[in-house]
């Protein structure tokens, strides 16, 4: 897959106080796909793909450069005028604008900064010769970058690799080396090799380190073995594979069979575990398998922030408890998904989240325990429309 190298936009949208960063991240990748004319035909589910939001954050600021006049759209000769709007335009960003003009002072500067380049670089070449003593104008007694130290000035620059010094052309020599063995070491061990994005699996394998490409080598059988315990059918790409570092979750789960960990009764471990169950319509279970005669919780989950958040005093008793709404369900179907489904075997028998499902908040807290008592973030919102389009 290849990706573009730069983006046309215009200047002054970065002047323009009506804008929000989320419409310079869609005008700035707009300006990424346009064609000879002009025009861009990237679909919006694509875009929120690329940007990891909802596509209605990429109408809502697709409609504001319309509105602020820095992009055009019109409907294209082959679209349907009766289908969605996120299919049926062809957007162009605006370039010049004759009524937008920029902040006071930006020209100003702008002429101060080619003045000021200009005059460093007539002083580079009168530096005072080697011994000159430094005159700092405070009194200083700080490094002065035009004088002369008597060290063999370096020619050329570093990045063309002839010109680099012989070590470093040998470091980098073996590291490309070996990330060139380690690419076709992989490739032939994974199933999916010859279906990935050879790109974005050599992009992951470079953020690794020696010793974790041996162990994500050493992890795939392992890995595949435990897949096949869990009956899944989908292999991962190998990206994501080697981007999550997923053989590091099979220590993480022997680590846990070791044994469970014993809560005290009342701590906030043991009030997170209980009131997970009884969201998930466990309580029977929870009482049956995890609560201890003493009142200490034996478990051997992982504890979270996330889980954390629900053993917390800010838990409203169980009267108090809202009905979700279609987003606050999704939320917290994927947090119990998280602790439920996807740490056992076999899927347990527990309620599924939905609109009108009964929680302490209408939003899941967040990774970091972030309890949204509200709305819920504004990134998390999801329309009739988000759940009708495929982002597959």
């Amino acid at each position: 897959m290849s990706h573009p190298r730069l983006s046309i936009t215009p200047a002054g949208a970065i002047f323009d106080q009506s804008l929000e960063p989320r419409d310079q991240h869609v005008l700035n990748l707009l300006g990424c796909y346009t064609d000879k004319a002009g025009w861009c035909r990237r679909s919006q589910v694509k875009m929120a793909k690329q940007l990891k939001c909802g596509r209605a954050s990429i109408q809502r600021s697709l409609d504001r450069l319309v509105e602020a006049g820095w992009v055009e759209k019109k409907r294209p000769p082959w679209s349907n005028p009766d289908g969605q709007p996120s299919n049926s335009y062809m957007y162009r960003v605006v370039l010049d604008r004759d009524d937008f003009v920029l902040p006071d002072g930006s020209e100003e500067d702008a002429d101060e900064a080619e003045q000021s380049y200009a005059e460093t670089a007539s002083d580079e070449t009168e530096c005072p010769p080697v011994g000159t003593p430094p005159a700092q104008p405070d009194g200083h007694p700080g490094a002065q970058p035009c004088v002369g130290t008597g060290a063999q000035p370096y020619v050329g620059t570093k990045n063309d690799p002839l010109e680099r010094p012989p070590l470093e052309r040998e470091r980098d020599a073996r590291a490309r080396d070996r990330s060139a063995r380690f690419l076709a070491a992989f490739e032939q061990r994974w199933p999916t090799a010859a279906a990935d994005d050879r790109q974005r699996v050599a992009y992951a394998a470079e953020g690794l380190t020696e010793e974790e490409q041996q162990a994500a080598l050493v992890g795939i059988g392992p890995f595949l073995e435990n897949l096949r315990k869990l009956g899944r059918k989908n292999t991962p790409a190998g990206w994501r594979y080697l981007e999550e570092k997923r053989w590091t979750l099979l220590a993480q789960q022997s680590a846990t069979a070791a044994g469970p960990a014993i809560h005290p009764p009342g701590s906030v471990e043991a009030r997170a575990i209980a009131v997970l169950h009884e969201i998930a319509g466990r309580r029977d279970a929870f009482f049956k398998f995890y609560r201890q005669r003493d009142g200490s919780v034996s478990c051997s989950w992982p504890i979270t922030p996330q889980l954390l958040a629900l053993g917390g005093p800010d838990v409203p008793p169980l009267d108090r408890w809202v009905n979700v709404d279609r987003n606050g369900g999704g939320s917290w179907e994927a947090m119990l998904k998280q602790f439920f489904d996807d740490r056992v075997e076999s899927r347990v028998i527990r309620t599924r989240m939905r609109e009108g499902s009964r929680a302490p908040w209408n939003f899941a807290p967040s990774s970091t325990g972030k309890i949204y008592a509200g709305t819920g973030p504004p990134s998390s919102l999801m329309t009739a429309e988000d759940e009708r389009t495929d982002f597959k």
